[in-house]
């Protein structure tokens, strides 16, 4: 019982984190972007960092697949 609950409140931590870095990436690349942002920000890292971003939120994804899948085999035999 006590794992569901947990389980439970581990997706949904996770599934904020996952929003709170989708909202931090950068946007698609655009006019304005590859104008101002390509030439300005190049050394700083900004490109290594959105890829970076782009990992976690497969890889986040990915667990919250596999934690709603696990989630669902204990709910159906835990009753």
């Amino acid at each position: 019982m006590y794992s569901i609950i947990f389980i439970g409140i581990f997706i949904i931590l996770i599934c904020f984190f996952l929003i709170i870095i989708i909202l931090i990436q950068n946007p698609k690349k655009g006019i304005f972007y590859q104008s101002f942002m390509d030439k300005n920000f190049r050394l700083f890292g900004i490109k290594r960092t959105n890829n970076f971003l782009e990992k976690i939120t497969w890889i986040l994804s990915i667990f919250i697949f596999f934690l709603i899948l696990f989630f669902n085999y204990l709910l159906k035999h835990n009753l």
